[in-house]
């Protein structure tokens, strides 16, 4: 199955408020990749002459072989919901198209329908809400290079998403009809990109994972950088 970005849906975009993303008895699930093990990831809809996923000196390394197609990684329970992803990510080789790397929340397998939130190297930042149904991207301003760090923060709460680089909100949206719940991973194309310090939290995301544990910030706020409406029926 090739994988595109041709089926996504455009969501609103909005101007600027301050909302807690409730942490009280909040868990944390992570993955900082040191016990090789990847027995809690799956490729969503593996093939294997197009994408490969291993561990590489306590780094995860995911890779694209043909232009066109995007590889998700996934990891999570389907009933997972109101959460935050972060990591970090590098991107190591560039293939013959343009290359971009990023985090899936929500993601429903099969059914096709997870938000997206994607760093690309032509100067911008993009959240989908992807579907069956078709759309267009989100798009937002930023500036990435190659064989650097960034450090990753998708959030969903309710109908609110949030995208963080290195600590900065970039971008945000609002969904007026939002997905229930799935899965989260992370996702290449077109390139060879290197992630580490997975961390999945939320109230109802269960205290474990691979990785070391460390505090949960209960103070964490959803905070979203509004700019003009933009609303789709």
């Amino acid at each position: 199955m090739q994988r595109t970005l041709s089926q996504v849906l455009t969501i609103t975009v909005f101007t600027f408020a301050t909302l807690c993303l409730p942490q009280a008895n909040a868990g944390a699930w992570r993955d900082d990749f040191e016990d090789k093990r990847i027995n809690e990831w799956k490729i969503y809809n593996e093939d294997r002459a197009v994408e490969k996923w291993w561990i590489d000196q306590g780094t995860a390394i995911g890779e694209i072989f043909m232009d066109g197609f995007m590889s998700l990684w996934l990891t999570g329970k389907e009933n997972w919901s109101n959460y935050s992803v972060s990591c970090r990510a590098k991107l190591l080789k560039q293939k013959n198209a343009e290359p971009y790397f990023g985090l899936t929340l929500y993601d429903t397998g099969d059914k096709n329908t997870r938000y997206l939130f994607f760093v690309y190297f032509n100067g911008v930042a993009i959240i989908f809400k992807s579907t069956p149904k078709g759309g267009a991207p989100i798009v937002f301003p930023f500036v990435a290079e190659a064989e650097t760090w960034y450090k990753l923060q998708a959030t969903v709460k309710d109908d609110l998403l949030e995208f963080r680089i290195n600590g900065q909100v970039v971008g945000a949206a609002q969904d007026a009809e939002p997905f229930k719940s799935g899965q989260a991973g992370l996702v290449v194309s077109n390139a060879r990109v290197q992630f580490d310090d997975v961390a999945i939290s939320g109230e109802k995301i269960p205290n474990g994972g691979p990785g070391k544990a460390r505090p949960v910030d209960v103070k964490h706020r959803l905070v979203t950088t509004w700019a003009k409406i933009k609303k789709v029926d």
